[in-house]
């Protein structure tokens, strides 16, 4: 399909360049610029990548929320799982936490949308990002109805917060 795809992509690139070659005859230039124009045109494969790379068991390894590391009593017990689309998180007292994310890109930066099915947040959805290296998962979020943050930090009376966490080996 992404051949099909890429073959119309670049028939159309000629057409409109003024250049009635075959296809087989396209040069370079037109082949890489119709293959990054499908490429563009199908952000699913990439958010297939993201949503499989986060799937597991995490714990929490460091976090910090309003410019202020967390405690590490409360680090201790920090638990994620997450399951297709769903999560469920655990810290401290606070007990089980539901909810459904949404994984996508925007200026270059993977994003991460929550929306807690319980909780203080129940029903609302708090915009994030996202990156993941090796076993580490690190993400931060901006309280609802704020501004998706731009970085990996947070700042005091910003309503942010970021989790680091280390995924859990089978």
């Amino acid at each position: 399909m992404r051949f099909e795809i890429l073959m119309i992509v670049i028939a159309s690139v000629m057409v409109v360049a003024g250049t009635p070659q075959v296809a087989g005859a396209a040069s370079p230039q037109v082949v890489s610029a119709a293959s990054e124009a499908v490429s563009a045109a199908s952000p699913g494969a990439d958010q297939m990548q993201g949503r499989d790379a986060v799937q597991g068991v995490w714990l929490l390894s460091s976090g910090e929320a309003d410019g202020n590391s967390l405690p590490q009593a409360a680090l201790s017990d920090g638990k994620l799982v997450i399951k297709a689309d769903h999560y469920t998180f655990t810290m401290g007292d606070a007990g089980p936490l539901n909810g459904t994310q949404k994984l996508g890109t925007s200026n270059g930066l993977r994003t991460i949308d929550i929306t807690d099915e319980s909780g203080d947040h129940e029903h609302e959805t708090c915009l994030g990002i996202y990156e993941i290296e090796g076993d580490q998962f690190r993400v931060v979020f901006a309280a609802p109805g704020k501004d998706r943050p731009s970085k990996f930090e947070t700042a005091a009376d910003s309503g942010q917060w970021m989790h680091v966490w280390k995924r859990v080996k089978n």
